[in-house]
């Protein structure tokens, strides 16, 4: 809050909106009528009150005489009085006298409002558990039936209108760069052979999105890849989708819905086996918002069977607050001495920070898990035009003779 109150000393100017930064945005209001109703955007009369969910704000009253409701409790506002209002706290203001009521509305932004939010994609594992082909090419560009992983990732991406994307690398990793850049000698090739429906997919994917890349110089975890983005995110909301994860209908469209309603972070989760707890970060469930929707009061990274809170987990996919940069930023390492993403959250949570789980009920391929990558060729392959062929010869491998 005392960042807030700083505020109030630059606001000696004309008009409702004296000023705006990254955080906060500062009005300026002259009420005549006997209730006014405020929100973040504009102003409007109105014989109600209001709330913010995730918002402070403060009253600096000016001049005039006036009454403020803050919950169930009235109070007497005159010139020079300031009301820190928490959030979530249903307030109004009163005009009481028979001039006009003057006061100061200072309101703490909603991160990433009005805009669309910037999407992360970490993309800087070894890929140990694929070696020898991990060797000289990236997990992230091993093929699912006719697509690099990577390439899946980046179009739920852009499906959700996030097209401000940032890939964290990390060395060996400069076929990502190369497949979403154009290649102007293989673009002539395939013009003078007259392939143009090839060209055609070859320059879409060079104009996908506006991909920028930074490189993660050691392989200190993935909370230490996130943190790479903070630049790049800057002070609102991001999105952040594994690289080698795909999910099957978009994972990210539904939480992103999600935290438009609530305003907060979002983790996607997934049942999986009690005994398979010890490879995921899982959560324990809090108090249910809505179907599938719930907060999440604790996470574990990798815990043991008997220890896990749940068989909920983590699948890959986030909205997370930029707030997760300060906690990142000191380095704490966790599980296998990594900086743990997970654990950064769990910070979060317990500093008060609303963080919400979705159960997401959809497909999700892990494709640094063998078994998985398998699975998800076929079954993209299955969906494919080639679908019904590769069917029948499956049908013919399953049922001959072992």
């Amino acid at each position: 809050m005392k960042a807030l109150k700083l505020r109030v000393d630059e606001l000696k100017k004309n008009g409702r909106l004296v000023k705006k930064d990254e955080r906060y945005e500062v009005y300026d209001i002259k009420m005549s009528d006997l209730v006014l109703s405020l929100t973040v955007l504009h102003t409007e009369k109105s014989t109600t009150g209001h709330e913010h969910e995730n918002a402070e704000e403060i009253y600096h009253f000016i001049s005039g005489k006036g009454e403020i409701l803050l919950g169930n409790k009235k109070y007497t506002a005159e010139a020079g009085d300031i009301f820190t209002v928490p959030k979530g706290t249903f307030h109004r203001v009163f005009n009481t006298c028979k001039e006009n009521l003057e006061f100061i509305a200072v309101f703490e932004v909603y991160e990433g409002r009005g805009e669309s939010l910037k999407a992360v994609i970490p993309a800087a594992g070894h890929g140990t558990r694929f070696l020898p082909i991990t060797k000289a090419q990236p997990k992230e560009m091993l093929p699912v039936f006719d697509k690099p992983t990577i390439q899946y990732v980046v179009e739920e991406a852009l499906g959700s209108s996030l097209k401000n994307i940032l890939m964290v690398t990390g060395r060996g990793k400069r076929a990502i760069e190369d497949h979403f850049d154009r290649n102007p000698e293989l673009e002539v090739y395939l013009e003078k052979a007259g392939k143009s429906d090839v060209l055609k997919e070859i320059s879409r994917i060079s104009e996908l999105a506006n991909i920028n890349y930074v490189r993660q110089k050691e392989a200190l975890g993935l909370g230490h890849a996130i943190l790479q983005a903070k630049d790049f995110v800057g002070n609102s909301y991001f999105a952040v989708l594994l690289g080698d994860v795909i999910t099957r209908p978009s994972c990210l469209s539904k939480i992103l819905k999600i935290h438009e309603k609530y305003r907060a972070s979002v983790i996607a989760l997934q049942e999986i086996e009690p005994q398979d707890v010890v490879k995921y970060g899982v959560v324990k469930k809090g108090r249910e918002l809505e179907n599938g929707t719930f907060m999440i009061e604790d996470l574990v990274e990798k815990p043991e069977v008997r220890e896990a809170p749940s068989n909920l987990a983590i699948v890959g996919r986030y909205i997370l607050s930029s707030r997760i940069f300060d906690i990142l930023e000191k380095g704490e390492k966790g599980k296998d001495g990594e900086i743990q993403l997970t654990d950064a959250i769990k910070r979060l949570i317990e500093s008060e920070e609303k963080v919400i789980g979705f159960k997401f009920s959809g497909k999700v391929y892990d494709i640094g898990n063998k078994s998985s990558w398998m699975k998800s060729s076929i079954e993209l392959a299955l969906e494919s035009e080639s679908g019904n062929e590769l069917r029948k010869y499956l049908k013919g491998i399953l049922s001959s003779p072992q």
